[in-house]
């Protein structure tokens, strides 16, 4: 008689077991929303049993509230990070805001499900993470409309409000992250950074 060994997943330390897990939900929350994404489909798709999940969070809504807090710290560090100090060095103002938007495009590219929630929340996502996300923006957003003052300054142009232009060169920049989104064939990361760049250099000098 013969019998059949269940197989069990092997051991992680419990940060890399906790990222597997989290990565398997975010995996069911682009596939089916919020719904999919139960304790048993976590174990699933994660090649684990329902216990191993079991170890870390009590319930789905542990499992989607960690999910959302990871996401959003992760995508505020790289939307953070692709932020330029204030010292454009020997760049020009136009050619500072084209790299901060290819870095911008090239983190949504590489991360497509994380910027889907923050970009384009699905139905069901929690009051308390789209708050987190516009706190965030907030904040990115003064930093882009002080970027925006001391890059019309370098240029030498008067007559531009620097706060609107804070706002088009931020809303640009999340305009290019969707479309990267959405579309990808068809919205590449070159077309959208050459497009953001030929618009930088049509702001009038002197």
């Amino acid at each position: 008689m013969s019998t059949t060994r269940r197989k069990y997943a092997p051991r992680l330390p419990p940060g890399q077991r906790r990222d597997q897990l989290l990565d398997g939900a975010l995996d069911l929350l682009a596939e089916g929303g919020f719904d999919a994404v139960t304790m048993e489909a976590v174990a699933r798709r994660s090649g684990v049993t329902k216990p191993v999940v079991y170890e870390l969070w009590a319930n789905r809504a542990e499992v989607v509230a960690a999910l959302l807090r990871r996401e959003a710290d992760r995508a505020t560090g790289q939307v953070l990070g692709a932020l330029p100090t204030t010292d454009f060095g020997d760049r020009s103002p136009e050619d500072v805001y084209t790299d901060t938007v290819r870095a911008f495009v090239n983190a949504v590219v590489a991360s497509p499900e994380r910027w889907r929630l923050v970009l384009l929340p699905p139905e069901g996502t929690p009051v308390e993470f789209r708050q987190q996300v516009e706190l965030v923006r907030s904040r990115v957003l003064a930093q882009v409309n002080v970027l925006a003052e001391l890059g019309l300054k370098a240029l030498g142009t008067t007559g531009l409000d620097a706060e609107l232009l804070g706002h088009t060169m931020l809303a640009l920049a999340e305009m290019a992250g969707r479309l990267a989104i959405t579309d990808p064939g068809r919205f590449t990361p070159d077309r959208l950074v050459g497009f953001v760049a030929r618009v930088a250099h049509l702001l009038p000098k002197g």
